[in-house]
């Protein structure tokens, strides 16, 4: 795999002819990194997806979704971390910033077209689809495509329906009135048919299928195109990102893990309560039965509630009753002695619990507070606190300090230094006045708990 390429100074004879022996510096200019270079130097993957129950989704605090499960699959393949860079459900959009380069791909099931090539690539096709017309069970009125003569259908806006859609019109000499939306997603122009208040839409077949498992009422019979190709869309220029993806897919899809995931999303038969979809709980923005409150409880912390909740759910996947084995219990892991602090003798309850777990964070945000450290860094020193305790994360500040390094910065800073602590050089250091911890411990809890919340972060507040 390429890297970053330095630049390169090369020091040259000048004018030897007229005897001098200056040397000019020179710089040999390289071409700027590729998108996979710059991947591999940040150490994440930005992507771009959609909010939807194929493509990207919290239920029950869990990430979900048959995108973001592929993607996080090939960040692990590149040994980088997955990092969500925004939730945008108008494509056009997606493809204009993934143009300005705010991310690396589009993860979606997005259809290959050739309008779309002149701005994008795509990648192998992670699959082929139909594009079916959906319409209410109830009040089925086409059977097959000349039946929609004279019919009103509603598309998304970006949708590359509307030129097969003409040509079909043309082909069956029939007249439709095409709707264009651009303030409804694919899933809720669906669940408007199965409601009654449109009459008509499109979608992939394989889309309409998964929803059906929700959305009772909707009829995807009549089918209107075949062998419509899926994949990821990525810069113009990414042909070494292009290389890896395909490299990657072509072994991916041959593992019996794509075909669990494809089954999970598109097949899954297992019937779904109407009242607690998952799409319902989509809509609803709902990470949590205790959402009312983290959002009550995280005003005390001046932090966003789903930070908050990504805590929770490292902690205990939302268990009110979870118990370790050493006696922390509930939904923050409350220990007897911390609920001492604040005088609660009761933390049993999922209220009390997450107010003794907020009043903790308080406190050591209190006491990282009085250093020059900066916010977003701040949460860091805070999330490791909660789960080590203040003072071997103020050691590693201090063997920080010692060895040359920022004790106020937390990456390849203080991390660095709480991640070895469980070295004897580093434990037995004078400056480490606790001792001995498992550092490697909290500082991969502080990634799992923010890379929880990059996943929460995108639900409505």
């Amino acid at each position: 795999m390429q890297r970053w390429k330095q630049i390169i100074y090369l020091f040259v004879p000048f004018c030897i002819s007229c005897g001098e022996t200056r040397e000019k510096e020179r710089d040999l200019i390289l071409p700027e990194p590729t998108v996979m270079e710059k991947i591999l130097a940040k150490g994440t993957l930005d992507i771009s997806t959609f909010y939807s129950t194929t493509d990207y989704y919290i239920y029950q605090g869990i990430t979900r979704g048959f995108h973001y499960e592929l993607a996080k699959n090939f960040a692990d393949y590149l040994g980088v971390s997955l990092q969500i860079a925004e939730v945008n459900n108008d494509i056009d959009t997606a493809i204009s910033r993934l143009q300005e380069g705010r991310y690396d791909l589009i993860a979606v099931s997005m259809t290959e077209t050739s309008e779309r090539e002149e701005k994008i690539r795509f990648t192998h096709p992670f699959f082929r689809t139909k594009e079916v017309l959906v319409q209410q069970k109830e009040k089925r009125a086409v059977e097959n495509p000349e039946d929609l003569n004279g019919k009103r259908i509603f598309i998304k806006k970006d949708a590359p329906f509307r030129h097969r859609l003409s040509q079909l019109a043309d082909s069956l000499h029939i007249r439709m009135e095409l709707v264009e939306v651009s303030y409804y997603s694919t899933e809720e122009l669906l669940h408007l048919v199965e409601t009654g208040e449109i009459d008509y839409t499109i979608t992939d077949e394989n889309i309409a299928r998964a929803l059906s498992y929700s959305l009772k009422n909707i009829d995807y019979s009549v089918v209107l195109a075949s062998g419509i190709t899926v994949a990821w869309a990525i810069p113009q220029s990414a042909d070494l990102l292009l290389q890896e993806i395909n490299t990657w897919l072509e072994t991916f899809q041959k593992e019996g893990t794509f075909r669990f995931l494809y089954n999970r999303y598109f097949n899954n038969t297992h019937p779904t309560s109407r009242n607690r979809s998952k799409y319902t709980l989509i809509r609803q923005g709902d990470i949590s039965p205790f959402d009312r409150e983290l959002k009550r409880y995280s005003r005390l912390l001046e932090w966003d509630w789903r930070l908050l909740a990504a805590i929770v759910y490292t902690e205990s996947r939302f268990d009110p009753e979870a118990e370790s084995e050493v006696g922390a219990y509930g939904l923050m892991q409350v220990i007897p002695e911390t609920a001492n602090m604040f005088h609660v003798l009761n933390y049993s309850q999922p209220d009390s619990n997450i107010y003794v777990g907020v009043r903790y964070l308080k406190y050591l945000e209190d006491i990282f507070k009085k250093y020059p450290i900066e916010p977003e860094d701040r949460a860091k020193f805070v999330l490791a606190s909660y789960n080590v305790g203040a003072g071997h994360v103020m050691d590693a500040m201090r063997l920080a300090s010692k060895y040359g390094k920022n004790p106020y910065i937390w990456n390849d800073h203080t991390a660095y230094y709480l991640r070895y602590k469980s070295d004897p050089r580093y434990y037995r250091d004078p400056e480490s006045r606790n001792g001995y911890c498992d550092g490697q411990q909290a500082y991969n809890y502080v990634n799992r708990v923010l890379e929880t919340y990059n996943s929460y972060r995108h639900m409505e507040k």
